[in-house]
């Protein structure tokens, strides 16, 4: 197995924490929303280890190959819904903290730091009470992969 150098943050806080919160979302079920001023350029996510399950392609496979439960089909789903491919750790992140609530916008007010998966930085002002979009056409697809 290889072995992952994850750009954890390591201080004691994730800004998601200030930052945000999720509410009821006029896009899709729950989304996040700012609950403050988030000037552009603001990192206001940043994965401790606690905050993020980091998925190899080789436990992917594993728990793929294996017999399926109602409730192991459910787990696999959740997975790929929430949890999104990093190319360069070739890795599937799944959020455990609410990040896992930011919703698809074709006109993002947030997005990732090129390189640094474990951290999102808000492309324009992002004003209180509105609801904290990236565009998910942005993310790389996992070429490893499949779709239950």
């Amino acid at each position: 197995m290889v072995k992952h150098n994850i750009p954890y943050n390591l201080s004691s806080k994730n800004p998601l924490q200030e930052y945000a919160e999720v509410r009821k979302s006029k896009i899709h079920g729950l989304g996040l929303f700012a609950k403050k001023f988030i000037s552009k350029g603001t990192v206001w996510w940043h994965s401790r280890k606690q905050d993020v399950l980091i998925i190899t392609k080789d436990q992917f496979l594993i728990l793929d190959s294996t017999s399926k439960t109602p409730l192991i089909r459910n787990y696999i789903e959740v997975l790929l819904t929430y949890a999104y491919y990093d190319e360069i750790l070739d890795v599937l992140i799944f959020c455990l903290d609410d990040s896992k609530y930011v919703n698809h916008s074709d006109n993002p007010n947030s997005g990732t730091i090129e390189g640094h998966a474990l951290n999102a930085i808000s492309r324009r002002d992002i004003q209180p009470g509105e609801e904290i979009t990236e565009d998910y056409s942005a993310y790389t697809l996992c070429n490893w992969l499949k779709k239950i």
